[in-house]
């Protein structure tokens, strides 16, 4: 695998009959593992990497569906707001959903089944040992999170080693995540120019991970693949094997970066943009003999995104990918690009489908972030003025009114402020439908919280009771609109989605079909079978209960067994670091005390050395006339230091005195006499040797 700057491919829902399977190949995945570190969750060099933009946590409007300890909520083919704008629900911060729903997939590491084998050219590949489904979660691409100046430091530190693989992803600017050391079994995943998965940017609990997801329906054995789609920052292309029919040959060099999309999947995707108007300006550029350039922080061609002519949003789809790309985003171009999107779009419907999916707060962040453009943020002002009347409480938990207020001293935003303000003052805020209201309400005909309402209706609550409400008409109803909603049958399972329509006299709040009345008889024999199985489930519930309580207990005893083991540990490694660090500090205070004393002897030896240079030279001067002016120097250094020897010999802690005595000097002057006398004969030796 190479380093890589990720998107994710269009779905292809072509069958996958005939794709090559790999299931005769041994499993390698214990060796694979032995190759690398195994993280279970991204490792962050630094805190603050990997944050989402939104600091705060995006709350769905989905309902708890439980079913046999399962809670169905925010599920595949649910309108969960979180789920359409790639973001997952998070325990005790998404209410109303209730804990452990069906958008939870990065946090309980809900990956397919899958087995790394050896390949024949590409090293080690990724196969899934089940048949996994089209747009299911694969594995999570986990490694340590860098910034970009780490990252180009490891390419250079790894090309030094002698490495053949990296493992690099972008995770948003400036940031990477390294799988090359540290990661999960998703690095070993290959890349395809024909894929079956793309990788895909969620925002879970604050933070922003990447996971590999099914393009298509994909057989048992067969190789997990998702196209790099990547320039290799200088490095050399490398062959590619993938042994598609549209393979181009290479990865990274100029063949790669040609053949690469001008966009990440996910932009072109949200901005409208398909294969064919790439390949349409690219063959325009080539034939003008123009380079086509790609912008290397987002792995996106600038000069495209702001020569493309965008197109309205025409359906929920479309809103939902531009929604779920503007609120993760950090890229001023793309995000303007994406908000002109909105501002052609015109149909009503997929305006309050833009507020549903977090569109007050997207618009609260794209006020902050331009607000010195004053024409971008007037445009987008006048856009937020012609929204349709929703409730209140989406504008007050986005802060979007605190952002207007900050703007309004500005003169260019002062008025259509104070218009928005005043507009918004009229809304209506209601509490919100929540479980219980819909136990107290009574209504046992419909579960209200699998009602599809139409664009612009919502269940709000009203005088101890549910209320259908419609802002932008100022319409209340105590039951459906007419004609425009079905709900399921209390009761019903949801993952059925088997809905039951109203009569068109909705008024009366009855089925079109009434079920046969019971005789007494058989009332009553149906209320014993009833009854009967709930006092049966309660048994279950309370042995369950029991037992759980029982292994709860024994699960405590252990654990308190295992810390009082773990204490014991830490004393006895305690105080042998104790005892450790005594000896230490001994060794070190003895250590600091001999050079502490050699420091002392070096010093007296300068000094007594410095006091007797001060004379012995003019004792010895008169020797001149027969050496040297460099044995004289020589000579006064010798005495010195045998002098300096002997005093300090006599008393190692006296330092020399001010002066010398005459009688000190006598004998300094006879000893420097006499070591004269004796070189000066040692020379005269030398000399009559070498003339010999």
């Amino acid at each position: 695998m190479s380093d890589t700057k990720v998107s994710s491919p269009a779905i292809n829902s072509s069958s996958n009959v005939g794709h090559r399977k790999f299931l005769d190949e041994a499993n390698k995945t214990d060796e694979a593992l032995r190759t690398f570190t195994e993280l279970k969750k991204c490792a962050y060099a630094y805190k603050d990497l990997g944050n989402a933009n939104s600091n705060d946590f995006m709350e769905c409007d989905c309902y708890e569906e439980f079913e046999n300890g399962i809670n169905y909520a925010c599920g595949e083919s649910s309108d969960c707001i979180n789920r359409l704008t790639l973001i997952e629900c998070v325990n005790g911060e998404c209410g109303s959903c209730g804990d452990n729903c069906q958008n939870q997939r990065f946090q309980k590491c809900q990956y397919a089944d899958i087995a790394v084998f050896k390949t024949q050219k590409k090293g080690y590949g990724v196969r899934c040992e089940e048949d996994i489904e089209a747009h299911q979660f694969i594995y999570e691409y986990i490694g340590e999170v860098i910034t970009e100046d780490r990252f180009r430091e490891r390419m250079i530190q790894y090309d030094q080693e002698g490495l053949k693989h990296f493992y690099f992803m972008m995770l948003q600017s400036g940031e990477f995540i390294d799988a090359t050391k540290k990661g999960s079994l998703a690095r070993f995943c290959n890349h395809s120019c024909n894929p079956n998965a793309y990788v895909s940017k969620w925002s879970v609990d604050g933070k922003l991970r990447m996971g590999i997801f099914a393009n298509r329906n994909i057989t048992k054995g067969e190789e997990i693949t998702f196209d790099y789609n990547v320039d290799r920052y200088g490095a050399t292309a490398q062959p590619c094997y993938c042994e598609e029919p549209n393979c181009i040959g290479f990865l990274g060099g100029k063949t790669q970066t040609d053949a690469a999309s001008l966009l990440p999947q996910n932009y072109a995707d949200a901005l409208g943009v398909n294969p064919s108007t790439e390949k349409k300006w690219i063959k325009a550029k080539k034939a003008a003999g123009e380079k086509i350039l790609k912008s290397e922080k987002d792995n996106i061609n600038v000069e495209f995104v702001k020569h493309l002519e965008l197109q309205p949003c025409e359906s929920f789809e479309d809103v939902s990918k531009v929604m779920g790309v503007l609120l993760q985003l950090d890229d001023e171009l793309i995000a303007r690009r994406l908000t002109e999107r909105l501002f052609l779009t015109k149909d009503q419907a997929l305006h309050f489908q833009i507020i549903k999916l977090h569109g007050y707060r997207c618009f609260a962040k794209l006020l902050t972030t331009f607000r010195d453009d004053i024409d971008f943020c007037t445009e987008l002002l006048e856009y937020l003025e012609g929204l349709p009347k929703t409730t209140k409480n989406g504008i007050v938990s986005s802060r979007l009114g605190n952002v207007i207020e900050d703007l309004s001293p500005v003169p260019e935003f002062s008025n259509i402020c104070q218009n928005l303000l005043a507009k918004w003052a009229t809304f209506e805020t209601y509490k919100r439908i929540t479980k219980k209201d819909i136990s107290d309400s009574g209504d046992r005909k419909l579960d209200l919280r699998r009602i599809r309402l139409p664009p612009g209706w919502e269940i709000i609550h009203e005088n101890g009771r549910p209320v259908y409400f419609n802002a932008e008409q100022q319409t209340k109803l105590n039951e459906p609109p007419t004609g425009e909603v079905k709900a399921l049958q209390n009761g019903t399972s949801n993952r059925s989605r088997e809905s039951s329509s109203f009569g068109e006299n909705l008024g009366g709040g009855t089925f079109a079909k009434k079920r046969p009345a019971l005789d007494q008889e058989t009332y009553e024999k149906k209320k014993k079978q009833r009854l009967d199985m709930q006092i049966k489930e309660l048994e279950k519930v309370k042995e369950e209960e029991l037992r759980q309580l029982k292994a709860k207990l024994e699960l405590e005893n252990e654990k308190k067994s295992e810390l009082e083991r773990i204490i014991a540990e830490a004393n006895q490694q305690k105080e042998q670091e104790r005892e450790e660090n005594q000896k230490r500090l001994m060794e070190q205070e003895e250590k600091r005390l001999k050079r502490l004393q050699q420091t002392k002897g070096d010093h007296l030896t300068h000094r007594w050395n410095k006091f007797f240079a001060g004379f012995v030279p003019n004792m010895i001067k008169h020797y001149e006339k027969d050496l040297s002016r460099e044995h004289i120097k020589e000579c006064a250094r010798d005495i010195a230091r045998i002098l300096s020897g002997k005093e300090l010999k006599k008393n190692g802690q006296k330092g020399p005195p001010n002066e010398l005595s005459k009688e000190k000097r006598k004998k300094v002057k006879e000893f420097t006499q006499v070591y004269m006398d004796k070189f000066c004969q040692r020379r005269s030796e030398k000399t009559k040797k070498r003339s010999a």
